[in-house]
């Protein structure tokens, strides 16, 4: 059984290390010239000016051509229900995108870890099955579905049994 037990956790470790073990990419400072980042201002900077173009053209007065150089946010056409929604601020930069993916991570992390408890618990309760020799094998489906509660319930049935 320890052998089974062995394999099991080398698994779990090896299938969390090829899951969560990707290398970290090194952040550009700010002498750095990341091509993403210059393609983006480009690409950015063009479309600011494909904006002014369309404002001239169409004749926007002169105080939404302020608001736009300034870069207040200004629909380009008034919604159909008349209504205002208002829009929550999007993460901003590559510091924002790193947060969501460090917390993604820790709750992948996080998951792995109750994976992996869950079937450790089942382990336990199938060999100890085993060793008395009396017991349902539902609670190892149960330890492996609910984990810590399955266990307790398990451990209790086993007290009572000791007492009878």
């Amino acid at each position: 059984m320890k052998k089974t037990l062995w394999f099991v956790c080398s698994l779990a470790l090896l299938t969390g290390t090829i899951a969560f073990g990707q290398p970290a990419q090194p952040r550009p400072t700010e002498g750095d010239n990341d091509p993403r980042i210059e393609r983006l201002e480009r690409r950015l900077n063009e479309l600011a000016q494909h904006q002014e173009q369309l404002m001239n053209r169409l004749g926007a007065p002169a105080e939404r051509r302020m608001q736009a150089m300034q870069g207040e946010p200004q629909p380009m056409r008034p919604r159909l229900d008349g209504g205002q929604q208002p829009m929550a601020p999007a993460p901003a930069g590559p510091h924002g995108a790193a947060g969501a993916k460090a917390i993604h991570d820790t709750l992948g992390l996080l998951f792995l870890i109750g994976i992996i408890c869950n079937i450790l618990m089942a382990t336990w309760i199938f060999t100890d099955i085993r060793k008395r020799g009396e017991g349902s094998g539902i609670f190892v489906v149960m330890a492996l579905f609910a984990g810590i509660p399955a266990a307790l319930i398990y451990a209790l049935t086993r007290i009572g049994d000791k007492k009878t």
